[in-house]
């Protein structure tokens, strides 16, 4: 099966990105299929002339050291994120309760993060996060390293098979938000794979033969004692499933929405 992996390392920060794409599988960011509202900013296979320094910089602030996830880290980051899309996209700002978001699990809020980013630009959100995937997931976060794809089982509970999968990692991006920020706003030595990844189609009507098709997403979190090599290290786990929906369900990203008040 074809491959795709890249990687950049800065100082003591970096970023990892792959994907594996099944028979007849639906490209990440390459997939002729329309999104279901019209489309908005940057969406592959089209990406930005270029990255945006984060604007406040988050790497500075006193409350983003070493794998900081407060209140006013995530503020300073979303406002960091704001600046970027305005610069790069023309599109406003993310749109959620930030307080609300505060309240899920580091790996929920990966989730939330991709499916704002997806959902903001017009694209299907990924439709649960499912432990078996996170489980592969963790296993990339304690390696400091992207989730090993190989080791996604072919068939997940409940049935269905995945047809196609990409997988992030960052390290030292402070959190969630921060991670994000680097995978979609400072990716530009990576060819703007992790953007690829989080705004990928990955799945198609026509790639699961007429069959229910969807976006299953697992990832990881881990901030090591020693703070080393980096203050944290997150990754995402993008598999496009044909058949039934995972049954290991984490979360749903309808309920994410609620509980975000996003609508």
């Amino acid at each position: 099966m074809p491959t795709f992996r890249v990687t950049v390392r800065l100082g003591a920060i970096a970023l990892a990105a792959a994907v594996i794409l099944g028979p007849g599988a639906a490209a990440a960011g390459t997939s002729p299929a329309i999104p279901a509202i019209p489309a908005k900013g940057i969406l592959p296979p089209q990406h930005p002339a270029r990255d945006v320094s984060p604007s406040p910089n988050f790497f500075a602030a006193r409350s983003c050291q070493g794998g900081g996830d407060s209140a006013t880290c995530n503020a300073i980051i979303v406002r960091a994120i704001t600046h970027a899309r305005a610069v790069l996209e023309k599109i406003g700002g993310m749109s959620f309760s930030l307080a609300a978001y505060e309240k899920l699990t580091p790996i929920e809020q990966l989730f939330a993060t991709a499916n704002i980013e997806r959902v903001e630009r017009g694209l299907p959100p990924v439709a649960v996060l499912t432990r078996s995937l996170d489980r592969v997931a963790q296993l990339g976060a304690i390696a400091n390293d992207d989730p090993p794809l190989s080791k996604v089982p072919h068939t997940l509970p409940g049935g269905g098979h995945w047809v196609s999968l990409g997988g992030n990692w960052a390290g030292g991006f402070e959190n969630a938000l921060g991670s994000d920020y680097g995978w979609m706003y400072l990716d530009r030595d990576s060819a703007w794979g992790h953007r690829d990844n989080i705004l990928g189609r990955y799945v198609t009507a026509a790639s699961c033969g007429g069959a229910r098709h969807e976006i299953a997403m697992g990832a990881g979190h881990v901030i090591p004692k020693n703070k080393r090599p980096y203050s944290d290290s997150e990754t995402e786990l993008f598999a496009g499933i044909c058949g039934p929906t995972p049954t290991d369900v984490v979360i749903t990203w309808p309920r994410v929405k609620t509980l975000l008040h996003i609508k």
